[in-house]
């Protein structure tokens, strides 16, 4: 195996165990056991569990923008077929990183905590209100409510939610609270009409789900 493919698997194995199990209270030598190699093999691409934290952090934040971009983008699906991709793949990464990952980085590394709430706040204020400029443009939200003002109270109810210390208090988890804020923020600002198509399309199943 080549060291970058070696690097590969230790990145691999280390955004799916420390997603769902945290970060603070587990060991380098509890997580290079779980992986079948020594810590001096960890080390070598990796001089510390902060780094290791950092790399899958913000590889998560770069894919997530990235797949976001390319269903906003996609003008081959129908607006409402955006909207539904892109709240699906959100909550399917969301159950991925459980709320102690969450919890872990805002008391450990707020550092890397102020990165993605920056990262929230920029994408929720500019990509975000591309795509509900989008959906006012062709009627699918309404016209009557400030783009501006839906936006604001979107970004602050999202960071609120998404928020380790808020998770504690709520009987659901990360992504069952998301999709509970979203039908509030989204079916709210929708038109009838667009309330209408949006919940049909909530009963089809996801393009990739449909077999010859």
């Amino acid at each position: 195996m080549s060291d970058l493919e070696l690097k590969e698997r230790i990145f691999t194995a280390a955004r799916e165990y420390f997603f769902t199990n945290g970060f603070s209270k587990v060991t380098m030598e509890e997580f290079a056991q779980s992986m079948g190699m020594s810590k001096k093999t960890i080390y070598k691409f990796f001089p510390s569990k902060d780094d290791i934290v950092k790399a899958i952090t913000r590889e998560q934040l770069i894919t997530i923008d990235n797949q976001c971009k390319s269903f906003r983008n996609d003008s081959s699906m129908e607006f409402i077929d955006r909207i539904k991709s892109t709240i699906g793949y959100l909550t399917t990464e969301m159950q991925k990183m459980k709320p102690q990952f969450y919890i872990d980085i805002q008391r450990t590394m707020p550092d890397l905590w102020k990165e993605v709430d920056n990262f929230r706040n920029e994408k929720v204020t500019n990509d975000f209100a591309l795509m509900v400029q989008q959906g006012v443009d062709l009627d699918i939200f309404r016209s009557d409510v400030n783009v501006q003002v839906f936006v604001l109270m979107y970004s602050s109810a999202m960071r609120s939610i998404v928020n380790p210390e808020t998770l504690s208090h709520l009987p659901l988890n990360l992504s069952q609270a998301y999709q509970a804020a979203v039908t509030v923020f989204f079916e709210g600002m929708m038109t009838d009409e667009g309330r209408s198509k949006y919940r049909n399309k909530l009963n089809e199943p996801m393009k990739e789900e449909v077999t010859a």
